[in-house]
């Protein structure tokens, strides 16, 4: 396997970010994680706060623990996450995760260009 691909695929299949590595690329592998890390973060974070009354509900032992008390309780008090919050981290997951695999695979290709340049 060419190594532009190996890298497009571990920042694509591992994490954003791994396939720069390949190349010592630390700044810019750096920048993709981040990126990642701190959505998926705040992503996770908002999911948390808005069931956290029902886990506290659970834990006090006011809902049981099972499938059809947390159906009924759900339907009592619906959730309702941030549409316009988490569409926006949506689109910068998919974008950062997107752009480190397009990123990767022309640092690749431009690397191993310039590699086989240098040793002509």
């Amino acid at each position: 396997m060419k190594k532009p691909v190996k890298a497009a695929l571990l920042s694509a299949l591992v994490y954003p970010g791994v396939g720069q590595l390949i190349y010592q690329a630390y700044r810019r592998a750096a920048v993709f994680s981040l990126i990642f890390s701190l959505a998926v973060y705040f992503y996770i974070e908002e999911v948390i706060v808005k069931y956290q009354p029902l886990i506290d509900k659970v834990k006090s032992g006011e809902v049981a623990l099972n499938g059809q008390a947390l159906t009924v309780e759900v339907a009592k008090n619906p959730i309702v996450l941030d549409s316009q919050l988490v569409t926006t981290l949506t689109y910068i997951l998919l974008m950062s995760w997107l752009v480190s695999i397009v990123d990767a695979y022309r640092l690749g290709i431009k690397k191993d260009a310039s590699a086989s340049s240098s040793k002509l």
